[in-house]
């Protein structure tokens, strides 16, 4: 197994103090074998402009070595973060591209348990979103009247069976808007809903009455707002009264 960077940074800086004592005992080994004090002088200029010059080299491979091995050791984790940031919580880790360096793995472990925390966090929530949409659409099922489920731009996002068969022709592939009608009692009624939400209007017991028989509907309607408080759709229920 290779060594980790931690233990990589060690070894050069033992190297550069092993250097060191190296000039240290060549100086006090030509200070104990010198004869004249012109030739010490020679000599410890020789070794401390060889070892300067081999230090300042070393220091220099040190300097740029550091920063290459960081961003080596950090390149591929960085781009799985970048996955991770634009939502791709499904990445395969291969385990042996990261088992020679302690650190690197030591980093991809707590990644890969951040993202099985959120992996189970999200399937919670799916669950629990699918469970109450489920409870919702039982409950409307259940309810006596039409009700119909629309966006802002009057696109049919859900519409009860009631509604159905009534409608038979309207499902949730239909936009309100586009809907043409024989009957001046349906032109009015989804008039209203379409005006509705053009404007974003309550709709509270609005009554309307057939001109040819005496069939009623009573629309009661409510505008659905996101956090901002811009409207994004509206929930409608019609009771016919026939």
């Amino acid at each position: 197994m290779k060594q980790s960077f931690k233990s990589r940074f060690h070894m050069l800086i033992i190297i550069l103090f092993a250097i060191i004592a190296v000039e240290a005992l060549l100086l006090l080994f030509s200070i104990s074998g010198a004869q004249q004090v012109s030739d010490l002088a020679t000599d410890m200029q020789s070794i401390i402009i060889i070892f300067v010059f081999a230090i300042f080299v070393y220091l220099i491979v040190l300097y740029n070595y550091i920063p290459y091995r960081v961003h080596k050791a950090l390149r591929e984790v960085r781009a799985k973060i970048d996955e991770i940031s634009n939502g791709n919580y499904y990445i395969d880790f291969d385990s042996s591209l990261y088992d020679q360096d302690e650190d690197v793995q030591s980093l991809i472990l707590a990644l890969q348990k951040m993202l099985g925390i959120i992996i189970r966090f999200d399937q919670a929530k799916a669950d629990k979103i699918f469970e109450h949409h489920q409870r919702i659409n039982q409950l409307i099922g259940l309810l006596p009247q039409c009700v119909v489920i629309t966006g802002i731009n009057g696109d049919v996002i859900y519409c009860n069976e009631v509604f159905r068969k009534l409608y038979p022709t309207i499902s949730e592939m239909s936009n309100l808007n586009e809907l043409i009608f024989k009957e001046n009692f349906n032109r009015q009624l989804f008039d209203t809903i379409l005006n509705s939400l053009r404007y974003g209007n309550n709709l509270a017991d609005v009554v309307i009455q057939d001109e040819n028989s005496v069939r009623t509907v009573k629309i009661d309607g409510s505008i659905i707002r996101n956090r901002k408080g811009v409207g994004t759709g509206a929930v409608f229920t019609l009771d016919f009264n026939k």
